[in-house]
């Protein structure tokens, strides 16, 4: 969770205040008495670049404003973005111990993270996931025309050892990155973070980790060199994951583990004294991958290079900073079933170009051009079958304009326009699968249909304000807009995916949204916390919807004769009406008063956290419920530290508790069909999970702590599920671990 509590000289241990704050838990119930304080003293005057030296100041410790770059471009305080930004920072990460990067951000309000396999991990953001949500890698987009609309191995394709933090933007986000962002933005930053030394320097860092559920054993070695003008880095990971233990009575899930190779390297050069190069690459590699919920498709792999260079400069004319990035990402995977294989290539060339000028003491612009092209291919090697090739070009500019308007309010701006063209060539028809020939030999289907060349463009925009109510509390209000340009995903895709066979929609218009909310946030010395409500409209939402193809309603795809529960068609259609989403995110966090804190603690430091989530939504075109939807939630922590200090803190330990509601609001076609509502999901005649057409909510208890043992190595001890519960993540197809011991050791030389 992101924590918005200024740097503020703190108040006596026995303030009287503070023991009122402490009954409130991770709440927000300071409402009345926040209006009655004072105004807010005047900012200091200071002209350009200077008024926002403090949003630079790298802060740590988690009682601190987090400093985020994703919303903005720019590296400054959550507390003074008008959107809401969550920040799972490196510490976080090594406490939690999450296998994945998806797994890492589950407890984090407005998010709901579905596993397809053990292995996979696709985030929903208030409602929406897959191709609405943009993925990012340093910054990098990650989406590619090839990505389609249910769960996606996107965030499983990060070496989840070698993540700094996650940084994550709850909302629109279509202004600074384009197509896709309806429900948000991840922007995953990896440890390679650049250093000059003054004398020629050595270092590494040894992360070991072992867990009992899974048999999991991964290891992370790095190295690093730096002098006055290079810094150098190399890294990489293994890692070995077994069958998954589930809770209770649930035993091994067997196939779901998998194995994974990574590597990852970098050379920095400066520059003179306002600039430099660097040039980095990622290799992810997972030669062997199973699904429990598919145990007949024998494998999944997965490949995926990153190589680029990214110049900073400063001072560069009316640009106070410039960087200019541009990148090679070739992204594969493979699955190999009983009946046919799926082999995909999606290669992307970037430039990305950006820049910061400061053209009044209270005004920041951050501007810039995004230029891609995607050529994505697919075919099916055991059939002999191909997909058509897709060419998908997006050149885009955009601007972001923070203003101070005044000592109170701050107001931020944003415009972008995106060109788009989306190309196709289809191979010979006796290529094609077998079902797209016979609809073109009868007539249904022309081979033009399959030849696309479309042109498309978009305006998107964004206005956002901070008002400063007290000198505790903020009002925050945004309202922006958003839009996905349909991809190949949506309008050519063939083949059998998890409860059906897509088939190809070509007709298909583009789907925009637009998302308002506002909220209060409320920090002080010890506390912080925030409310937000928001809703959102899409409008021609791109739904999936049972259909037909060449005049049948199925597609026998092990030749049976017979329609399966995994066979029938589904067409991509605009939703004739609105989806409409609803929901409420609450978070806080609170050291308790010493005077109170002493009597269970000793004179240790005892803080309390949590957050809560709710939402609702209905497509108004079907009549039926989100598609997406997940349930309401609430998590709440209790930690002891050795002191508040983390740079003298020495140990930790804590327990938290996430607390699930049963659900009930699900499309019925999805309940009825999708192995997530399997009571065991390898097998469609076991019964639905609930005979009342819900998921089960449910409880459950980690208990987590950590120590340094010296001041390079620090070892981190979990116990999850600690009661051994069986539950089931709402559209997971796997059942979550049981108990579970999770140990880690990070060692810096």
């Amino acid at each position: 969770m992101h924590i918005t509590s200024r740097a503020r000289p703190r108040r006596d241990a026995t303030d009287p205040d503070l023991a009122r704050r402490a009954t409130l838990a991770f709440l927000l119930v300071h409402g009345g008495a926040l209006l009655a304080q004072e105004a807010p003293k005047p900012k200091e005057a200071s002209g350009g670049a200077d008024a926002f030296d403090h949003l630079q100041q790298d802060v740590h410790t988690w009682t601190a404003d987090p400093i985020v770059v994703t919303a903005t471009r720019y590296p400054q305080p959550a507390s003074d973005i008008s959107m809401e930004v969550e920040l799972v920072d490196g510490q976080q990460l090594l406490e939690r111990a999450p296998r994945t990067v998806a797994e890492a951000l589950r407890y984090e309000p407005g998010l709901w993270v579905q596993k397809t396999g053990h292995f996979g991990g696709s985030p929903i953001i208030r409602g929406f996931m897959g191709n609405q949500v943009v993925y990012l890698i340093d910054g990098i987009r990650r989406n590619t025309a090839g990505l389609f609309a249910g769960p996606n191995p996107f965030l499983q394709t990060f070496d989840e050892l070698d993540v700094d933090r996650i940084e994550v933007v709850r909302g629109p986000g279509s202004v600074l990155y384009g197509s896709d962002a309806i429900g948000g933005v991840i922007n995953v930053i990896t440890n390679e973070e650049s250093t000059f030394s003054a004398a020629p320097a050595f270092g590494g860092r040894s992360y070991s980790r072992v867990a009992s559920a899974d048999d999991e054993a991964s290891q992370r070695l790095e190295g690093w060199y730096s002098d006055e003008n290079m810094h150098a880095f190399l890294g990489g990971s293994a890692r070995e994951i077994g069958d998954l233990q589930g809770g209770k009575d649930v035993g091994t899930q067997d196939p779901s583990g998998w194995r994974e190779r990574d590597w990852d390297g970098q050379v920095d050069w400066r520059l003179g004294d306002h600039g430099s190069v660097e040039l980095f690459h990622q290799d992810f590699s997972r030669p062997e991958g199973r699904r429990f919920d598919k145990p007949g498709q024998s494998n999944l792999t997965a490949d995926r290079e990153l190589s680029g260079v990214t110049l900073k400069l400063d001072r560069v004319g009316f640009a106070h900073d410039l960087q200019l990035t541009a990148y090679s990402h070739d992204q594969e995977s493979f699955t190999d079933t009983a009946f046919f294989d799926s082999r995909s290539d999606d290669e992307t060339w970037g430039l990305d170009l950006q820049a910061t000028s400061f053209p009044d003491d209270d005004l920041r612009l951050v501007y810039g051009v995004h230029d891609h092209e995607d050529r994505v291919k697919a075919d099916d090697p055991q059939g002999g079958f191909q997909d058509p090739d897709v060419t998908w070009e997006n050149p885009a500019v955009f601007a972001l304009g923070e203003w101070q308007a005044t000592d109170r309010l701050r107001i931020d701006l944003g415009l972008r326009h995106d060109s788009f063209r989306f190309q196709s060539q289809a191979p010979a028809v006796g290529k094609l699968a077998q079902p797209i020939q016979d609809a073109i030999a009868n007539g249904a289907l022309a081979l033009d249909d399959l030849e696309l060349d479309q042109t498309d463009a978009a305006l998107t925009g964004g206005l956002g304000a901070i008002f400063a109510l007290t000198p505790d509390t903020d009002l925050v209000a945004h309202v922006g807009r958003a839009f996905r340009a349909p991809n190949k995903g949506d309008a050519l895709a063939f083949g059998q995916f998890t409860f059906g066979v897509e088939v190809p929609s070509p007709d298909l218009k583009p789907e925009s949204s637009w998302t308002v909310e506002s909220g209060v946030r409320t920090r002080g010395d010890d506390w912080a916390g925030s409310v937000t409500l928001f809703h959102t409209l899409v409008n021609d939402a791109i739904v999936s919807e049972q259909g037909t193809f060449n005049g049948s309603d199925f597609i026998d795809v092990n030749g049976n004769g017979t329609e399966d529960s995994d066979e029938h068609v589904y067409v991509n259609a605009n939703s004739s009406g609105v989806v409409r989403v609803t929901g409420l995110e609450l978070e806080g966090t609170e050291w308790l008063p010493q005077s109170f804190a002493r009597e269970l603690v000793g004179e240790r430091a005892l803080s309390c956290y949590g957050n809560a989530t709710w939402i609702a939504g209905r497509d108004s075109g079907n009549d039926e419920p989100l598609d997406r939807g997940f349930p309401a939630n609430v998590l709440v922590g209790l930690r002891v530290d050795e002191t508040r200090d983390p740079a003298l803190s020495s140990y930790w330990m804590g327990v938290d508790t996430w607390l699930v509601r049963s659900f009930d609001r699900i499309p019925g076609d999805r309940y009825a069909s999708d192995p997530a509502f399997f009571d065991d999901p390898q097998d469609p005649s076991s019964g639905p999970l609930r005979d009342d057409g819900s998921v089960p909510g449910f409880t459950i208890f980690n208990l987590r702590g950590g120590w340094e043992l010296d001041e390079r190595k620090t070892m981190t001890v979990a116990v999850e599920n600690l009661f051994n519960k069986r539950y089931r993540v709402k559209d997971s197809r796997i059942d979550e671990p049981g108990i579970n011991l999770v140990l880690g050791l990070d060692i810096r030389f």
